[in-house]
């Protein structure tokens, strides 16, 4: 059961603060992130020593917070346990048994020479560093149907080409994780399509409910038992504006595009990294501690493969279209509120126009612990019929060693999403909330933009961060006549930046884990560039604060 949500204030910064300086120090991830966790349970048994077994007779005096802080590491076990990595099926389903199921199936990859495949035929097509690093970008912004499938799948896809060409793991994390991210995040078809739905009709609904929701959105709710509902059909338009505002995204696809083509330096430590590679010092260096392991990235095929890209594109075609099926395919109607009027369907894809006459549409969210274990299969079965993996024991082998090579990653994650849990039971958001009080509307969208920023990175998830800050960010904008699509951009760029740059995020250590890069090095060389796209932006959001009016929009709703 799952602690209940305490307001500690800036306390509730701590776990956050503490791992990422952490992790800075000791260049061990993991350390920091343990850290940051027991520090949460510290803060609540501090602020609850009660439910650390402290008397309550000694509880509500001067040695009761102090008790409740040395006992309050009891709390560690609920906070990793119900963390959502391990509490919500949807994160079970999609991201931890995918890690496993992708894992499994790179070890099958390699085994069956799959990847060498893939190389070969990458090879005849590049033939330099630089058509290296213009494949990793146009691969990473191609296969963006899921943030974490393009983490989980285009760094093991690339690493073998940029390897052949000494291009480092920290440039190949790079173009993981600044090109796959930031284009899932504005493709409509995406999960992000349906959980940006969600967050902002939370916030739709947050701003009913305190009265600042304007007459004319009325039809946006719809009144339950338990007070006002987003229609969320009707919420596509302004997911729409959202995107036309998400500078950030726009931003780092467009650095990342001129890094790729050679127009954009490396700088700082990424002109290190690429110098040390170049000159014969290997794509990792000495010191460094890649997230993938020795055991796997010196993984060879067997005797009996046939090098085939065939062999990774069958797979992966799988879990593409296992995966889109799934988006596109309901077993049940999407849409049943009396008011919308169903154009025409091809299974739970339905077009459907609303009494106010503006069109909107709904649908389903990806399945990826579905897709990638169907790719698994797939992988298994053909690799066996075709006599790559001569064996089922070695095929068996082969997926142990491919399990082996992602639990880095998913120990990792499992702390990052307790940080996650931790921040959101101390009560960040009421925190944040405070901040807001008496900003001018032209300064909203760019102090929203520069919170989101610092929850996000605090937190290390854009989608925890959403969850806090659309609430919030909404009935400000509604309350302070700030423009809605540009506050919404604000927040949704605010929340990729922060999770973009952070050590503790999960898109970011998935990234550095399939591209073999040492994490920390791939989140210091990495930040320059986050950095200069978080100004361009921050820098739009002030001037389009002013010259923008209230009712400004890209698409009517």
């Amino acid at each position: 059961m799952a602690l209940e949500e305490i307001t500690t204030g800036p306390w509730s910064l701590l776990p956050a603060l503490l791992a990422i300086s952490l992790a800075w120090y000791t260049r061990d991830a993991i350390i920091g992130l343990f850290v940051g966790v027991a520090s949460a349970g510290v803060v609540y048994g501090a602020f609850r020593p009660e439910t650390v077994g402290v008397p309550p007779d000694i509880a509500g005096g001067a040695l009761g917070p102090a008790l409740g802080a040395v006992l309050g590491v009891k709390h560690v076990p609920e906070l990793i346990a119900t963390a959502p990595l391990f509490s919500s099926t949807w994160y079970v389903k999609n991201v931890l048994m995918a890690i496993f199921a992708i894992g499994g199936m790179i070890g099958l990859m390699i085994r069956a020479g799959a990847i060498q495949g893939v190389l070969e035929a990458l090879t005849e097509r590049a033939d330099s560093a630089a058509d290296a690093e213009k494949a990793a970008f146009l691969a990473g912004t191609a296969i963006h149907i899921d943030d974490y499938f393009n983490c989980l799948v285009v760094g093991s896809m690339m690493r073998p080409l940029t390897d052949k060409y000494d291009v480092s793991r920290a440039k190949l994390a790079y173009y993981v994780d600044s090109a796959g991210s930031p284009a899932a995040r504005l493709a409509f078809y995406s999960t992000w399509g349906v959980a940006l739905i969600g967050f902002i009709g939370s916030g739709i609904e947050q701003a009913a409910a305190s009265g600042s929701l304007p007459a004319d959105m009325g039809n946006y709710v719809t009144q339950t038992g338990d007070g006002p509902a987003a229609a969320t059909a009707q919420i596509w338009p302004l997911f729409f504006n959202s995107l036309a505002f998400g500078f950030y995204s726009w931003t780092a696809l467009v650095i990342a595009g001129l890094v790729a083509w050679q127009v954009f330096p490396n700088i700082f430590g990424m002109k290190h990294e690429e110098e040390r590679a170049r000159n014969g010092g290997g794509v990792v260096g000495e010191d460094d501690d890649p997230m993938i392991s020795r055991e796997m990235d010196q993984y060879e095929m067997s005797e009996t493969a046939d090098p085939d890209w065939r062999n990774f594109a069958i797979p992966i075609a799988t879990m593409i279209l296992v995966g889109l099926g799934a988006m596109f395919w309901r077993p049940s109607p999407v849409v049943s509120a009396p008011q919308m009027t169903t154009l025409f369907s091809l299974g739970g894809y339905e077009f459907i126009l609303p009494a106010g006459g503006k069109w909107a549409f709904d649908i389903g969210g990806i399945r990826l612990g579905l897709a990638s274990a169907a790719g698994l299969v797939v992988a298994f079965v053909l690799y066996r019929l075709r006599g790559d993996i001569p064996s089922n024991e070695d095929a068996t082998d082969a997926m142990m060693r491919g399990f082996k090579g992602i639990l880095l990653a998913a120990v990792i994650l499992m702390f990052a999403t307790a940080i996650q849990n931790s921040v959101t039971t101390l009560g960040i958001s009421a925190f944040v909330t405070d901040w807001f009080s008496g900003v001018p509307a032209a300064v909203v969208p760019l102090s929203l933009f520069l919170v989101t920023s610092a929850v996000s990175f605090s937190d290390g998830s854009s989608w925890a961060t959403y969850g806090i800050m659309f609430p919030i960010a909404i009935p400000v904008a509604f309350s302070t006549g700030a423009n809605l699509p540009l506050v919404m951009g604000a927040v949704f760029s605010g929340g990729i930046f922060g999770d973009h740059s952070s050590p503790i995020s999960d898109t970011t250590v998935l990234a550095s884990s399939t591209s073999g890069s040492d994490h920390l090095v791939h989140v210091r060389t990495q930040i320059p560039y986050a950095v200069i796209c978080a100004t361009i932006s921050a820098l739009l959001f002030l001037i389009l604060g002013y010259a923008l009016p209230n009712g400004f929009r890209i698409l009517p709703y």
